[in-house]
C-alpha cells in the first residue's frame, strides 16, 4: 500500500505535541517492515526532517510555507490532491488537523483535541471562525479519524457527530531510547548550560492560555510562603500570552524565581526533566499530554491536572490537582517535595507506566486502521 502523509502543517519548534507526533511516527513507519511505501508531503520549514530514514520513505517538497495557514490550506485543498494522484497514493494520512475536503482516495485524519470548540474564549474571533469551519469540514469529509485519546474521540462523536465506529484511538507516546534517568555528569553539565537552579519545578509547555501559568505562578507563591524553597523553570515555544506571562511574573515580584529558557534542541530537554525535582503540568485543556510521559520516563514524580484525558494518561502514577485552584497546585508541589516516600512510590509508578507507551505501538495501531481503507474507493 501506497501511503501518503500530509505533514504540510508541520513548523518545526512551534507546534507542540503535534511535531512530536508526526516525527516519531514517520520514523517508526520507516522501521516497520512490511510491504508499505511512505509518500511524506512536506512545506519549505520541514527540509531535512525526514530524509534519509529509508528506503520506504519517499518525502515530497511542496512549494508553500507553513507559517502563511491560510496559503497552506488552499494549497492543501486544492493542489495536494493533484499531489496525491500524481504520485500513486492509495491513502491520505493527514496528520495535522486539517485534510482535503476533496481527496480522490480515501483520507484519514488525526485530531489532536477539540479546544476550539470546548475553550472557544481562548481564540480570536476571526481565528475562531477559521478553526470552526476548517476542522469541522475536514472531519465530516474524512473515511476516518484518528483520535489521540478517549476524551478527544468523546468529543467528536458529541461535537460532529461522526459515527464511533469511523475514529480509531492511537495514543500518543514517549521515545524511550531518548527520555530515561540520566547519570550526575549529563545533569550538572546542562545545569551549567542553561545557568538552572539547583532545585527546580519544570513545567514544559507553550505560552498559549490554556496552559494556565498564571495559577501556576499564584501557586509559587504559596510554596515560596510554606518555606519550601523551590524556583520554577519554563521550558516550551513562546507564543500568544507570552507579554501577559512576563508581566505577570514581575506583578507578582517572581522575577528572581522563575527561569525562561523558550525553546530548547530536542536533544538538551530530556537533561533538563532529569535536572528537576517535580515536573508539574497543570494544563486546563490537553488532547493527551505527552510531557506527562516524558517526565515520567525520565524518573521524575510528577504533579498534573486532574482533568481528562490527562488522568486517562497518567493513571494512579501521578499526583493529581485542581488547576482552578492554585492552593492545590501548591499542595501537590510541596508534598512530592517533602515527602520523600510519596515521591519515591510516583517516580516507580511512573516509570511503569510510561513504558506502556511507545510509538511503535503507535504507529502499528495506525498502520492498522489506515489498513482497513485498503479495499475502499473512492466514489
Amino acid at each position: 500500500m501506497k501511503i501518503g502523509i500530509n505533514a504540510l502543517y508541520l513548523l518545526p519548534g512551534k507546534v507542540g505535541g503535534s511535531e512530536t507526533y508526526i516525527r516519531n511516527l514517520v520514523k517508526c513507519f520507516a522501521k516497520s517492515g512490511d510491504d508499505n511505501v511512505f509518500v511524506v508531503f512536506i512545506n519549505k520549514e520541514s527540509v531535512g526532517i525526514f530524509e534519509d530514514l529509508s528506503p520506504m520513505i519517499e518525502v515530497v517538497l511542496c512549494p508553500l510555507s507553513a507559517s502563511h495557514r491560510a496559503f497552506r490550506i488552499l494549497w492543501e485543498q486544492f493542489l495536494l490532491p493533484v499531489q496525491v494522484r500524481r504520485h500513486n497514493i492509495d491513502i491520505l494520512f493527514s496528520a495535522g488537523m486539517t485534510s482535503p475536503f476533496f481527496c480522490p482516495v480515501p483520507s484519514v485524519l488525526v485530531l489532536f483535541d477539540l479546544q476550539h470548540v470546548n475553550q472557544p474564549q481562548n481564540f480570536p474571533v476571526v481565528h475562531l471562525w477559521f478553526l470552526r469551519t476548517i476542522i469541522y469540514l475536514s472531519a465530516k469529509t474524512a473515511d476516518g479519524i484518528v483520535a489521540i485519546s478517549e476524551k478527544v474521540k468523546n468529543d467528536i462523536v458529541k461535537f460532529y457527530k461522526i459515527i464511533p465506529d469511523e475514529i480509531a484511538v492511537t495514543y500518543l507516546a514517549v521515545d524511550h531510547e531518548v527520555f530515561y534517568p540520566r547519570v550526575k555528569n549529563e545533569v550538572e553539565t546542562i545545569r551549567t548550560k542553561y545557568g538552572l537552579p539547583e532545585k527546580f519545578v519544570l513545567y514544559a509547555a507553550s505560552s498559549l492560555p490554556h496552559k494556565n501559568h498564571i495559577r501556576l505562578f499564584e501557586a509559587l507563591k504559596i510554596v515560596k510562603k510554606e518555606g519550601c524553597r523551590m524556583k520554577l523553570v519554563l521550558i516550551g515555544a513562546r507564543d500568544k500570552g507570552d507579554d501577559l506571562i512576563a508581566a505577570k511574573i514581575k506583578e507578582m515580584d517572581l522575577e528572581e524565581d522563575i527561569v525562561f529558557t523558550g525553546w530548547l534542541p530536542f536533544e538538551d530537554i530530556p537533561l533538563i526533566y532529569c535536572a528537576s525535582e517535580v515536573f508539574v503540568f497543570p494544563s486546563l485543556h490537553e488532547g493527551f499530554g505527552i510531557p506527562v510521559l516524558e517526565a515520567m520516563a525520565c524518573g521524575i514524580p510528577v504533579v498534573c491536572s486532574d482533568i481528562e484525558p490527562i488522568m486517562e494518561v497518567a493513571g494512579d502514577a501521578a499526583f493529581l490537582v485542581d488547576p482552578y485552584n492554585p492552593a492545590d497546585i501548591a499542595r501537590g508541589i510541596i508534598t512530592v517535595v517533602r515527602d520523600k516516600q510519596a515521591c519515591a512510590d510516583l517516580v516507580v509508578k511512573g516509570h511503569k507506566r510510561a513504558a506502556e507507551f511507545t510509538w511503535e505501538n503507535t504507529a502499528e495501531k495506525s498502520l492498522s486502521f489506515l489498513s482497513s481503507f485498503r479495499k475502499r474507493k473512492k466514489g
